[in-house]
């Protein structure tokens, strides 16, 4: 930690002469908030950055005595902080299109040394029609995302994926009404399930060779946008080494829809995600060897989910909202071999929803939120094909208050 801080303030102090002389040709915008917040929860949940990145509660323990939920313990964090810092360059015209460069950290936890997150870093160059991205950003099926005031930002129902990519969008139509998008995507930090390490990692699509691949369009109809969008992913989830590295194949495909509508005061978003192994989207599903084969032979499944959110917010300087967000797992569609299942939680998951209403506040450069959530997961027993049977829920309440100063 000690290093990334070293490497932190070279890079910061290096920028200082950019920014105080604006060199010839080059602007850079500096921007980023400080943000305070509190939160309690009445189940263990899992987390991330310290709780500021919530996702779902986590399965009941039933206590030996009288079956009572020994994780069912209300928990709280106050006044924990969290910072965004980032900076966008302009710079002069390159290949006949303008150029343009980003970067953003983001700092959080109230512990020492706390974590530091490496969110964009990317070069652009804007032409009449069209922008080329090469570098670390937004998934382009995370482009359209609800205004939580938490900064999970819907997930797990909604996409939560910053990668390093390729990509290219075209603009058509008069008013550049019409964008095509395509992309080729790595696994970074969002990665995928596989055999060779616990939890999700990039190795397995880095072992595969192949990037992901997008497709997408979008159109925009006055106050109202909707568009939607394809990936195909390949993994390498197992590597036999006894058998000359041979490298087993796992292939998926993602469709996602989405729309947004914007009326003076109204806003309405919605999005649904159904695929296949979506864990490196933040979704909770994954995969699983295939039982029943010819001796020999090993072969692995996704399993399918789908996910989708919905929000409507209504207000101008004070503005309430609520969010609603359902996702199931569909399972494999083929019979698994116990034991290989490679999910959240263990491919426990049948399904889980959430609802979330918000109340925020805008004065100056300040935001003050207040935002509850419910969210209600099933758990259970996975069956041969995937699917998870003898569901029970289990719930947390959520209480979230942020004041957030943005500059």
């Amino acid at each position: 930690m000690k290093f990334k801080s070293l490497i932190l303030q070279a890079l910061l102090v290096s920028l200082l002469p950019l920014s105080a002389n604006a060199q010839k040709n080059v602007s850079i915008d500096w921007y980023g908030f400080v943000a305070a917040q509190s939160w309690i929860n009445t189940h263990e949940s899992v987390a991330g950055a310290e709780g500021f990145l919530y996702l779902y509660p986590t399965d009941r323990i039933e206590n030996a005595a009288d079956q009572h939920d020994e994780r069912a313990i209300p928990q709280g964090s106050w006044f924990g902080t969290m910072a965004r810092l980032g900076f966008v360059l302009k710079g002069p015209e390159i290949f006949g299109a303008a150029s343009r460069a980003k970067a953003e950290l983001e700092f959080s936890g109230h512990s020492s040394p706390g974590s530091i997150l490496y969110r964009h870093a990317f070069i652009a160059l804007d032409w009449e029609k069209s922008t080329l991205t090469l570098g670390q950003t937004w998934h382009p099926m995370n482009d359209l995302f609800p205004s939580t005031v938490g900064i999970a930002i819907g997930s797990p129902f909604n996409a939560l994926n910053r990668s390093p990519q390729l990509r290219y969008e075209y603009f058509m139509g008069d008013n550049k009404n019409i964008k095509l998008t395509g992309a080729a995507i790595f696994q970074a930090a969002n990665g995928s399930y596989g055999y060779a390490t616990a939890g999700k990692s990039y190795t397995y699509n880095r072992w595969s060779i192949l990037p992901m691949f997008y497709a997408g369009v979008d159109f925009t109809f006055g106050d109202l946008k909707v568009g939607g969008g394809l990936e195909y992913k390949r993994t390498t989830p197992r590597i036999d080494y006894a058998d000359n590295n041979k490298k087993y194949y796992l292939d998926g495909l993602c469709g996602m829809i989405q729309a947004q509508y914007n009326k003076d005061k109204l806003a309405v978003k919605a999005k649904t995600l159904i695929g296949h192994d979506m864990s490196h989207l933040g979704i909770c599903s994954g995969f699983g060897q295939v039982a029943n084969l010819n001796p020999g032979e090993i072969q692995y499944a996704p399993l399918a989910a789908s996910s989708s959110w919905a929000q409507v917010q209504y207000g101008g300087a004070l503005k309430g909202g609520i969010m609603c967000g359902y996702m199931s797992n569909w399972g494999a569609g083929k019979d698994l071999i116990p034991g290989t299942i490679r999910a959240a939680e263990g491919g426990t998951i049948d399904n889980m929803w959430r609802v979330a209403p918000s109340v925020q506040y805008n004065v100056g450069n300040m935001n003050l939120g207040v935002e509850y959530e419910l969210t209600t997961v099933a758990y259970g027993t996975p069956q041969a094909n995937g699917t998870v049977a003898d569901t029970h829920n289990v719930s947390n309440n959520r209480l979230l208050l942020s004041v957030m100063y943005a500059f």
